[in-house]
């Protein structure tokens, strides 16, 4: 299998990012705390284990999203 690129979103600090991998080396550079771990994490969990996903993986940007969401579905639930 050849992966040339992934896009994430929504997945711990990164909303939304697309990341395009050279056919040899593929270097992730940034500050501290920019998504470079969120990105190998991302791939990681996508390639060997993709339903060991949770929700505290989804972007903390997002949480107020969800929390709308899951008041609409309380009425049912109750």
């Amino acid at each position: 299998m050849k992966i040339d690129f992934i896009e994430i979103k929504n997945f711990r600090k990164l909303q939304s990012c697309r990341i395009e991998f050279d056919k040899e080396k593929t270097l992730l550079v940034g500050a501290n705390n920019s998504g470079k771990t969120s990105a190998m994490v991302a791939l990681r969990k996508f390639l060997i284990s993709p339903k060991n996903i949770k929700l505290r993986d989804v972007s903390i940007g997002n949480w107020s999203l969800i929390d709308k969401i899951g008041s609409s579905f309380a009425g049912y639930l109750a």
